[in-house]
């Protein structure tokens, strides 16, 4: 088998999902670096592969490093298959890999099953982009400054979250974005207990804490673009956001916010209301 580095998807709960040509890349490789010996020795076991593994996770990826890329020089090719899902996003794998693009060595998606597209497929969310953030920070500090920058991005956000924090990561959600703020979460995705929500902060509050079964597995949580009501006053005239704030809010403070929201001098706002008062 000619000498490269495969990067191999590997399923993400159900082991069906495997595509022919992932397993015909792990039968074939000289060797298989894997996240986990154990999950990935469980999955070749089922579909009956015997090859030589060794171990590569965020601990020793470096020191690892060094012993596959010249095993790869050599003329040897090797797979690389995180636990579960598409090896380099959020999991071990891109150090190996920049190391071998960096000695010229070929290295060769073989793609595969990944939470991130998975979810967002189901998710409902209708735009061509959306940006990835990962695992939050452990800290309560840090993970609630990274939800606050969450909270003003124009983009669908996607997050992963593990079922020891997830309620946790939740109530600071809530606190950030409001108990009626619309959320996405697929937990457990292709496997037996997975389960799809799409409901208000709150109600997923409720539900999770009712059912502490449902807060085992791991989740992927998606956000949806944050709808900015400043900026669809804008596409009115100044007369017609007038006109609108002048029914809902007392005239003064109707002519303080819009005199704001267009960069108007007060007083020409203020005759201007008048002006439809009339």
């Amino acid at each position: 088998m000619e000498s490269s580095l495969y990067l191999v998807a590997t399923p993400i709960g159900n082991l069906d999902d495997i595509t022919f040509r992932a397993l015909e890349i792990l039968k074939k490789v000289d060797i298989i670096a894997c996240e986990d010996t154990r999950k990935t020795s469980r999955l070749l076991s089922h579909f009956k592969i015997k090859k030589k593994l060794i171990s590569l996770h965020q601990h020793n990826e470096k020191s690892k490093t060094d012993f596959l890329i010249n095993k790869l020089l050599n003329g040897n090719s090797i797979a690389f298959a995180s636990d579960a899902g598409t090896p380099a996003i959020s999991d071990p794998g891109a150090f190996l890999v920049n190391q071998a693009l960096e000695q010229k060595i070929k290295v060769s998606p073989i793609p595969g099953p990944s939470s991130i597209t998975s979810a967002f497929s189901v998710s409902g969310i209708q735009t061509t982009q959306f940006k990835f953030y990962g695992f939050l920070p452990n800290t309560s500090g840090k993970c609630k400054k990274v939800l606050e920058e969450i909270y003003n991005q124009d983009l669908p956000i996607i997050i992963f979250e593990s079922p020891h924090r997830i309620l946790k990561t939740l109530f600071l959600i809530k606190n950030i974005f409001g108990s009626s703020y619309k959320l996405f979460i697929a937990r457990e995705l292709t496997k037996i207990y997975e389960t799809i929500y799409k409901d208000n902060i709150i109600s997923i509050i409720e539900r999770l804490e009712s059912n502490p079964e449902e807060q085992k597995g791991e989740f992927v949580i998606i956000f949806n673009a944050k709808i900015r009501e400043i900026e669809n006053f804008k596409t009115l005239s100044l007369n017609e956001a007038l006109e609108v704030m002048i029914k809902e809010l007392p005239l003064n403070q109707s002519v303080k916010l819009i005199s704001k929201i267009f960069k108007k001098n007060k007083k020409e706002v203020y005759n201007q209301a008048l002006e439809l008062k009339k």
